[in-house]
């Protein structure tokens, strides 16, 4: 009875600790939700953590309209719907022959595409932008492609490589006595077996995608190529007066990854702990 009663205490504790936690990382969104659906005078006159007199929707309209937010999802969801897939079918051919395959320097080439992970974003910007300058792409969604690939990949071999080393080599071999390429494993049984990691890497590289701020802000400058993270950073600048405008743009903009994370995550949970049983 005592080690029961000290069970119960210690998951009322554990309860109130998550609920304290919960309520700590909502409040921000909870803030910006409140701030978003008022008017310009409520939010002045009772602050923020008061219950909004009416409801106002039309700011997200006039958030919508004003801030220029259909170019700027538009480009976003180009490269994401271009940039995601590519990226994936790379790293997980690079990652199937340093999984299944023995060649020499197999290992070193894995540690120079892990040495990607430590190089810091900042330093290959100006690079980057006279690279792209010279290539005549700066200032286009395309300058963004290039190095959201070389800065995704390293991340997407580590997780694939892994993946892949679970599978079995008795269905590599079995398909090898059959007479199927390399080509073929990798098409019909690699990349089937390895959908909750494709899915994974799917989910985790669109967040990283929509979210990306520094890349963009240097090689993009025209209105016509900004992604919502640098088109954001336009409205803040223009509306910063305008606090209500000003939130129901930032909701705008991470309403997308909220739902990608709430619809996808048991896909992003089953890539994280999955692998083969048996």
């Amino acid at each position: 009875m005592i080690a029961s009663g000290r069970e119960r205490g210690f998951m009322m504790v554990s309860n109130i600790l998550l609920i304290i936690f919960a309520i700590v990382w909502l409040m921000p969104f909870v803030t910006i939700l409140l701030s978003a659906t008022r008017t310009q005078g409520d939010l002045i006159s009772n602050g923020v953590f008061s219950i909004p007199k009416s409801i106002r929707w039309e700011n997200f309209v006039d958030a919508w309209n004003t801030g220029g937010f259909t170019d700027y999802f538009k480009n976003s969801l180009l490269l994401i719907l271009f940039k995601v897939p590519l990226g994936i079918l790379i790293a997980s051919l690079a990652a199937y022959p340093l999984a299944k395959m023995q060649f020499r320097g197999r290992g070193l080439i894995f540690i120079f595409f892990l040495i990607g992970l430590a190089v810091p974003v900042q330093v290959t910007l100006q690079p980057l932008l006279v690279m792209m300058k010279d290539l005549g792409i700066a200032n286009s969604l395309a300058a963004l492609v290039p190095p959201y690939l070389a800065f995704g990949l390293p991340f997407q071999i580590f997780v694939m490589r892994g993946f892949f080393r679970l599978l079995p080599n008795e269905l590599l071999e079995a398909a090898r006595v059959d007479g199927a390429s390399n080509t073929a494993i990798f098409f019909k049984i690699m990349l089937p077996l390895s959908l909750p990691a494709l899915a994974t890497l799917a989910i985790i590289d669109t967040l990283a995608t929509w979210n990306e701020f520094l890349i963009a802000l240097v090689l993009i400058s025209g209105k016509a190529s900004r992604t919502v993270p640098v088109g954001l950073l336009q409205f803040q600048g223009e509306f910063s007066s305008q606090y209500t405008l000003l939130m129901a743009g930032v909701l705008i903009s991470i309403l997308p990854v909220l739902a990608v994370f709430v619809f996808l995550q048991k896909y992003f949970v089953a890539g994280l702990t999955g692998g083969v049983k048996g």
